[in-house]
């Protein structure tokens, strides 16, 4: 029968000793993954309506197609944005008359740089720092709770413009969180 070495089972020893540290948040990685299925969602749908329906709105009072595809790409570029930066100036997307909602090319346009910038502000924030008390929308929550609200806001806000499609005879993509 073998033996271990002395130091060879204290070095076992120290490793089983130490407690496992639990992650308690969803890691950036894992919000970019979810962004870019979005992102992948948001351009489906998009390309399932036809330019026609872009002003098409179901009742008086709601967001037109064109300005709900318009609302989920920026909400998620808002989400991030404040919630790693602090501040609510997010950058421009489009023209500020808003011309981009009169085009399917320009609300793509449109969509793709927000859903980037949601992007692009995730990848330079350190697993470390999701931790973070910060505020926002009045509230002191972790900045991963914050982070969460993306994977609240877009699914509901893209799922609303399934009535839209379906009253205009469009049979709706997939929508697939995988």
């Amino acid at each position: 029968m073998r033996t271990l070495p002395l130091a060879a089972l204290l070095a076992v020893a120290s490793i089983s000793a130490q407690p496992a540290r639990a992650q308690n948040f969803i890691p950036r990685d894992a919000l970019i993954a979810m962004v870019e299925i979005h992102k992948a969602s948001l351009l489906r749908y998009l390309d399932a309506a036809p330019d026609s329906m872009l002003g098409y709105r179901p009742v008086a009072g709601v967001r037109t197609f064109a300005e709900q595809i318009e609302h989920a790409a920026w909400g998620d570029a808002f989400i991030a944005h404040t919630a790693i930066t602090g501040s609510d100036k997010v950058p421009a997307f489009g023209d500020a008359d808003k011309n981009y909602l009169k085009t399917k090319d320009g609300l793509r346009t449109y969509s793709v740089a927000a859903m980037d910038h949601t992007i692009t502000m995730l990848r330079a924030l350190p697993d470390a720092a999701m931790t973070e008390p910060i505020t926002q929308f009045g509230k002191q929550l972790p900045r991963y709770r914050a982070l969460m609200e993306l994977l609240d806001h877009f699914p509901w806000t893209l799922g609303q413009t399934v009535v839209y499609l379906r009253e205009n005879g469009v049979k709706p993509p997939t929508y697939t969180p995988f």
